[in-house]
């Protein structure tokens, strides 16, 4: 009796199973993805093919089938073996011995053993291997390999018939010449770069699909338009510019303007149409890019209710989305792992998720075939420093001269600078906001003093509040520089009686999210909110009045955003407020200079309209003496992730990967106090509970809080006598943390602290 073998345990499934299971997907891939031929190799689907029917022949060994964590052997060096039976030419069949061997681990994973003149793929323990394998050679013969012809119809619609598997083919097996394979992809990597990330990506996307019990794709229907259209009872000039636009495209509009609902139109416009049967599908994949956490998850929660119906359409991706879809009562692990994959048509996610690609971070090569032919929307482009824009712009310039993909950027303030810069990637075509002095919703205040002596001149008026001879109506938006004049700020509000919220970015996840909760819910029970620049991109939710700490004028533009965001459908004026003074810790957070040209600027506003049509003419300004600088910059950003995709090689881990996370330094702590909680939660396997009570902070301010205070900070791993993996990325920090006030760094924790 033939005895039969698995490709997953626990639960089990049949080795033949998982594959016809992978080929579903490939099919979905062949159906939707019609580009991918063209952008590689016409026979792709053909190769991609080989490469799902071979990929786990390996798992037939005796060992795996026995016990495959203790059996200490890679598979895919022996599926690899089987390549040698294609009828193919050896171009095409030693990318997919390649893809095979690679399905796992990078050819320079220290876990995939390596051919040298001494230790070869074919040495002694390889040849023991085979054996295992030959174990289980009736299964391949009577019961694999027949369904070769049915998997060749089922997808193909016809027989290849360029899998022969000749009589000698156990001896053949023990033959393959793995050091020629290797050798011919050193001298071909270059040549064949494009057609082997395409084959290895759509492998691990088939594999890892079916591995989760996943064999189709979801895609947009086409009723975006419809959608929008039903939201909005008349588009607005940009908005029916979109919906006309084919191509790159830059959208300038103030915020509340609906940039939202343009970017779906635009996306609406370009998306490829595909009849099938009595429905038209759109295939492509959407990612809508923002720089916070707080807006992404917002936009999850918007597109997701109100366009497109479900949260597996919508994917959410940034470094806490877990935690965020578990709070929010879904099934995280599930849909963590498909927004992973080429699954979900629509991302709302950071740079930093799409940058990973670029620099070899991850299965790069899954990543990079689900961004060609992709949508990339980037709004409020100008929210990041020159290195990353620089960054975005070389990954733009590649995406769409090498993947087809087509991009939109919108943002309220684009210096003319970045707007020449993004010009020379993208060709763009620029949508304007129209008559854009009827959008015109502020007046600029300019008042003496820093916020210490504004807010202590602060009277109640009635329901609202007099500052001099001006009145401000709640709730207020007090925005300040940093961390510790909002929590000075708050403090000395709640002294004097009023009902006031503080935000700010040294909160709790878990605490964060109640703040943003309450934010969203109960803000007109609130005299004021006292944030930092968390505000800036932030909720969808409007003030009557802000007062502001100086800074450059695109932070400012964002954050009279907050204030009277749809005062343009009922010509309505509310005034913003802008102090003289700043703090002393401001210039470690703004370039002193900038702030300077913009309040010079503002000034010459003060009790004027702030004119929507000026902000463009302001904005270069501002930024006109330091244009230059920030131009080569950016330029230098641009030029260098260019030649790290040049130097990105397929199939092998990039030695770029380290410098990915050195760009985005920074760290995740738990306060002392939250001990005893995060320890039974570890201790009872509860690791994404631990997330409520992390507290980011920059790589900077670690520095700086161990210059003040010495060494307050303790691995979990130093606590609980266990190894485990988990544990060393958990970090104490023997600071004071206060409910309402957040980590106070200035504070060290007097309580005990076990170690």
């Amino acid at each position: 009796m033939v005895k039969v073998c698995l490709a997953k345990f626990n639960p089990d499934d049949f080795l033949e199973c998982h594959v016809n299971d992978a080929l579903n997907v490939l099919k979905c891939f062949m159906k939707y993805f019609t580009w991918i031929p063209k952008l590689s190799k016409e026979n792709i689907w053909e190769l991609l093919f080989y490469s799902i029917v071979l990929h786990d022949l390996g798992k037939c060994a005796c060992g795996f089938q026995k016990n495959p964590v203790k059996w200490g052997y890679r598979h895919e060096i022996l599926s690899t073996a089987f390549t040698q039976f294609l009828d193919l030419d050896e171009v095409d069949r030693n990318m997919v011995a390649l893809a095979i061997l690679t399905h796992h681990k990078y050819l320079n994973d220290d876990k995939l053993p390596k051919p040298t003149k001494n230790v070869e793929f074919t040495c002694e323990r390889y040849l023991e291997k085979v054996e295992e394998l030959l174990v289980n050679s009736d299964y391949i013969e009577e019961i694999f390999l027949p369904k070769i012809p049915y998997w060749e119809w089922s997808v193909f619609g016809k027989r290849l018939k360029k899998f022969n598997l000749p009589s000698d083919w156990k001896d053949k097996l023990k033959e393959f010449d793995f050091i020629h394979l290797l050798n011919w992809f050193e001298e071909n990597k270059r040549k064949y770069k494009k057609e082997l990330i395409f084959l290895k990506g759509l492998l691990n996307a088939c594999d890892h699909l079916a591995s989760f019990g996943e064999t189709d794709i979801l895609v947009l229907s086409d009723d975006i338009e419809s959608y929008i259209k039903e939201s909005i009872l008349k588009l607005r000039r940009v908005q029916e510019l979109a919906l006309q636009t084919i191509g790159n495209a830059i959208v300038k509009a103030p915020t509340g303007y609906g940039k939202t609902e343009t970017a779906l139109l635009w996306v609406s416009a370009n998306v490829d149409k595909i009849k099938l049967k009595t429905k038209v599908i759109s295939p492509n994949r959407v990612f809508y890019i923002l720089p916070y956490k707080v807006s992404i998850n917002a936009m999850y929660e918007r597109l997701k209710s109100r366009y497109f119906k479900g949260e597996e359409l919508i994917g959410l991706l940034h470094s806490s989305s877990h935690y965020y879809l578990y709070i929010s009562g879904l099934d995280y692990k599930k849909l963590m792992t498909l927004y992973r994959k080429i699954y979900t048509p629509v991302k709302v996610a950071t740079p930093f998720q799409v940058m990973k690609a670029f620099f070899g971070v991850g299965f790069y090569e899954m990543q990079l075939s689900e961004l060609a032919k992709s949508l990339l929307i980037f709004d409020e482009i100008h929210a990041y420093e020159t290195n990353i824009i620089g960054i975005i712009l070389g990954m733009l310039e590649i995406l769409t001269k090498q993947f087809d993909a087509k991009v939109l950027v919108m943002s309220a303030t684009i210096p003319s600078f970045l707007d020449e810069l993004l010009s020379d990637v993208l060709k763009p075509c620029e949508l304007k906001a129209e008559s854009l002095d009827k959008l015109t919703r502020h007046r600029v205040r300019f008042v003496d003093g820093n916020i210490l002596d504004v807010i202590g001149k602060l009277e109640q008026k009635g329901n609202n509040f007099a500052l001099d001879e001006y009145t401000l109506e709640k709730p207020v938006l007090i925005t300040c520089n940093t961390v510790d004049r909002a929590i000075e700020v708050y403090k000395k509000l709640k002294e004097r009686g009023f009902k006031i919220l503080l935000i700010h970015g040294r909160f709790t996840y878990g605490d964060r999210e109640k703040l943003e909760r309450e934010l969203k819910t109960n803000l007109e029970n609130y005299d004021f909110i006292v944030a930092t620049q968390v505000i800036e991109v932030s909720l969808d939710i409007s003030f009557n009045s802000a007062i502001t700490e100086p800074a450059p004028l695109d932070a400012l533009i964002q954050r009279f955003g907050r204030v009277n965001r749809q005062g343009w459908k009922f010509s309505k004026i509310k005034d913003v407020f802008i102090l003289s003074e700043g703090s002393d810790k401001d210039k470690f957070v703004y370039d002193d200079n900038l702030v300077k040209r913009t309040c010079k600027a503002l000034n010459e506003l003060d009790g004027k309209l702030l004119r929507e049509s000026i902000i463009q003419d302001l904005m270069d300004d501002v930024y006109e003496s330091d244009s230059d600088k920030y131009f080569e910059e950016i330029k230098d950003a641009r030029e260098t992730t260019l030649e790290l995709y040049e130097s990105l090689t397929p199939l092998e881990r990039s030695i770029n990967e380290r410098e990915f996370y050195d760009l985005f330094q920074g760290l995740e702590v738990i306060p002392a106090r939250f001990q005893d909680e995060v320890l039974k939660l570890v201790e009872s396997g509860k690791y994404i509970e631990v997330y409520r009570y992390l507290v980011p902070i920059s790589f900077k301010k670690y520095l700086g809080i161990k210059s003040r205070h010495g060494d307050v900070f303790i691995s979990a791993q130093d606590i609980i006598e266990r190894n485990c993996k988990k544990l060393k990325y958990l970090l104490f920090i023997e600071l004071k943390y206060d409910d309402e006030l957040g980590l106070l760094i200035n504070e060290q924790e007097l309580g005990d602290f076990i170690v």
